[in-house]
């Protein structure tokens, strides 16, 4: 079906049609136009008619066009490239930024890993400077007679593991950790460095202060998590009874997940402005800016729906609701299961079911997950109608890839019971997805009028 419309768009796009800028100079003159990509400028040379208007005529016009569109690029290109760093860093900068994304992508990567191999609770004390790993027996004799102590020991764990058991969950906990400290330390680094260099403007230096404050918060966040899973589960998830499977808190969880998305988020975003072209580069006809703000104008709230499907997740998660309604596309034998609806008709006194109730939240990360593939896919197909520029054109191709290999890794996850290297991934698969949005909205930018 995406195949058919996108041929179709390739046949509307393939016509002649007088160019924007042409008529703007006088010259109202047919211009043949490639699928998904504008024209420098609008004018093709082979496209005038050199003998109604005359040689000179048509070369003067053609440079004049030309000289226009290359001058605004080129103040445009120099004001957003040194508006963040001084002139000559953006390439420095962008990379050292392109680098911390990737490490706290996989710090990300890491923490699902944590939670889903049940290694997060092992660690039973913190400190902001870290500690190292027991070397000696005594050492890890006393750690885990620490964690003896905790709900996930006498409630899962009792007479069902050893010290070498124990080894092997406190690792994970403690190399997640010590991981996070050097995400810091490799991103605050090269920011002293910058500073001190003079390479960072006023708006760049705050933004990476903000930056920075965020992440050491996390390392106090991410504590408060733990902390949670500590106590007693019944005193944070209060409408699933007595008994409960020792877990943090879900509301906790989904804080510290959207701290990571922003963090990875922001760094993302900024190091892409400083390594990529100004929007003037990338879009250099009316059409091609008419088409990515007619573009950008939809992939805002999809982008806004794909976030909140993400944010539905730590409550599938810290709820472990992936371990029941392993079925697909029902949920057992229901389309809709009955919790629902009967929390749906007292929303406001029953709002804890929306974050807590296994069927509830499963149902809700269900259809939150339907809806973001739809209007992800209706996006893709509704720019195969535009006049984009190359750039985007190839941007938006991203997003069908990962919102198919998200939707493909969800439904293998809970099928097979959430084994721990699927989980992983679909949580990975999440984050790349927002990623391919994140990158569109980049390109989709336009050039500022000058």
């Amino acid at each position: 079906m995406l195949g058919f419309t996108a041929t179709r768009a390739i046949a509307r796009h393939v016509v002649s049609r007088p160019s924007g800028l042409a008529q703007r100079f006088g010259m109202g003159l047919p211009v043949r136009r490639s699928f998904c990509a504008a024209a420098l400028g609008g004018v093709a040379p082979s496209a005038i008619p050199i003998g109604s208007i005359g040689a000179r005529a048509g070369k003067q016009a053609a440079e004049a066009v030309a000289e226009k569109v290359t001058s605004a690029t080129s103040r445009q290109s120099i004001f957003f490239g040194t508006r963040l760093v001084a002139e000559g860093f953006e390439k420095q900068v962008g990379i050292w930024l392109l680098g911390t994304s990737a490490t706290l992508y996989t710090m990300i990567a890491i923490g699902g890993y944590t939670r889903l191999s049940g290694s997060g609770l092992s660690m039973t004390d913190w400190r902001l400077q870290g500690e190292g790993i027991p070397w000696s027996e005594e050492g890890w004799v006393r750690e885990y007679e620490e964690y003896k102590k905790y709900p996930e020991y006498t409630r899962l764990n009792k007479g069902m593991m050893d010290l070498d058991d124990f080894k092997r969950i406190y690792f994970v906990e403690w190399f997640h950790r010590m991981w996070g400290r050097t995400v810091g330390l490799l991103f605050a680094g090269p920011a002293v460095y910058f500073g001190f260099r003079r390479a960072l403007k006023a708006p760049l230096a705050f933004r990476l202060t903000a930056m920075f404050s965020l992440g050491l918060s996390q390392a106090f966040v991410g504590w408060w998590m733990v902390r949670s899973g500590m106590e007693a589960p019944e005193k944070h998830t209060p409408t699933l009874g007595a008994n409960q499977r020792p877990r943090v808190s879900p509301y906790r969880l989904a804080n510290h997940w959207t701290a990571a998305l922003t963090l990875y988020l922001g760094c993302l975003w900024t190091s892409l402005t400083l390594l990529r072209p100004s929007p003037a580069v990338l879009h250099q006809s009316a059409e091609a800016i008419s088409a990515a703000k007619r573009l950008r104008l939809w992939a805002l709230p999809v982008t806004a729906l794909v976030g909140l499907t993400l944010l539905s997740g730590p409550f599938v998660a810290g709820n472990d609701a992936g371990h029941a309604y392993n079925t697909w596309p029902k949920m057992n034998y229901d389309w809709v299961p009955p919790e629902w609806p009967a929390a749906m008709s007292a929303p406001l006194k029953r709002w804890r079911l929306f974050f807590e109730d296994t069927a509830v939240v499963q149902f809700n990360h269900r259809s939150l997950a339907y809806a973001s593939a739809g209007s992800s896919l209706a996006l893709f197909a509704f720019s195969t109608r535009l006049a984009l520029s190359p750039a985007a054109c190839t941007a938006v191709w991203l997003l069908p890839v990962a919102v198919g290999g998200q939707m493909f890794l969800g439904i293998a996850t809970l099928l097979l019971y959430v084994p721990t290297e699927l989980g992983v991934l679909h949580q990975a698969g999440g984050v790349a997805t927002l990623t391919s949005l994140a990158y569109l909205l980049h390109t989709l930018r336009t050039p500022m009028v000058l």
